[in-house]
C-alpha cells in the first residue's frame, strides 16, 4: 500500500494541501498525508472556502508523483474512493456531481481540490485535497444547511473518523493502483455521475466571459463534459476552467 505509509496528523493548521507542499518540495515519499482536526483556511476548487467545524470532519491532503498522462484521471481517482468510503459508512448511495463533488440526495458530502506541480515536460508532484463531512451537524449550520449534509446526518449516528480515514485511503490506494497499472477509471467514474441529462449552467471564474446554459450530454476519456447548448452547438467543459450549477425544474 503506498497512500497512507506516512501520515503526518496535527490538530490545527492553515492548510493540510500548503503543508503537504512544504513536505512534498523537501522529497516526502509518495502517499505521504498531512490531515488536520481543523484547517483555519481550508479551500477548495477556485479558492472556494471550505466550511468545517474542530474536531468533526475528514481534512486531507495525500502526495503522489504521478505520470503526467495520469493527470486527468486524479479527479476520478478521488471521487470514486470518496463515493466508497460514504456509501460504505452510511450505507446510501452516494453519487458524484460533475467533477468531483459527492453528493447524497442532491446535498454536499465531500469536496475534492487536486493541485500539481510541473517540473518541465514532468510532473514533480500532485496533492489531492479531500474533506469529507463526517460527524458536522449541518442542519444546525444556516450557512451551509440547505446544500450540504455529513455522514452523521445520513446514517444519525456518530461516525468513527478513524476508521472513516483508514478506508478512504484504502480506495484512493486502491484507484492509484489502477491507474499505474494503466487501467481507465472513466466508466467507473461517469457510471456514478449524477449530471449527465440535467439541464446546467456553466460559469468561468476568474474570466468576464458569460455563463452559458445547456444539456450535460455525455463525458469523454479525459473527463471533460459535453454539453449542448441550447442553440444545438456542443461545449466541452474542462473541469479546471468550469463550474456548474443545476438547473431545478419551476
Amino acid at each position: 500500500m503506498i497512500i497512507g505509509r506516512v501520515i503526518h496528523h496535527v490538530n490545527e493548521t492553515g492548510s493540510t494541501m500548503d503543508d503537504c507542499r512544504t513536505l512534498a518540495r523537501k522529497g516526502a515519499p509518495e502517499g505521504t498525508v498531512v490531515s488536520a482536526n481543523h484547517q483555519g483556511s481550508g479551500r477548495g476548487r477556485f479558492q472556494r472556502s471550505w466550511v468545517s467545524q474542530q474536531g468533526t470532519n475528514i481534512q486531507a491532503s495525500i502526495l503522489i508523483r504521478p505520470k503526467m498522462s495520469q493527470l486527468p484521471y486524479l479527479n476520478m481517482m478521488a471521487a470514486l474512493a470518496a463515493s466508497d468510503t460514504s456509501e460504505r459508512l452510511s450505507n446510501v448511495k452516494a453519487d458524484i456531481k460533475w467533477p468531483n463533488d459527492i453528493q447524497v440526495s442532491g446535498k454536499k458530502l465531500c469536496g475534492i481540490l487536486i493541485e500539481s506541480e510541473i517540473s518541465g515536460s514532468d510532473v514533480a508532484f500532485s496533492i489531492v485535497g479531500i474533506g469529507l463531512n463526517v460527524n458536522m451537524n449541518t442542519i444546525e449550520n444556516a450557512e451551509i444547511s440547505e446544500i450540504a449534509t455529513s455522514l452523521k446526518n445520513i446514517s444519525g449516528r456518530n461516525v468513527n473518523r478513524n476508521f472513516t480515514i483508514r478506508t478512504l485511503l484504502k480506495r484512493i490506494d486502491h484507484y492509484y493502483y489502477m491507474l499505474k497499472k494503466g487501467q481507465s477509471l472513466t466508466t467507473l467514474w461517469e457510471d456514478r455521475l449524477n449530471t449527465i441529462g440535467k439541464n446546467i449552467t456553466l460559469s468561468f471564474p476568474g474570466t468576464h466571459r458569460a455563463s452559458v446554459q445547456g444539456t450535460a450530454k455525455s463525458t469523454n476519456e479525459n473527463g471533460s463534459l459535453n454539453v449542448t447548448l441550447k442553440d444545438g452547438s456542443v461545449f466541452v467543459a474542462s473541469a479546471g476552467e468550469v463550474t456548474l450549477q443545476t438547473i431545478t425544474a419551476t
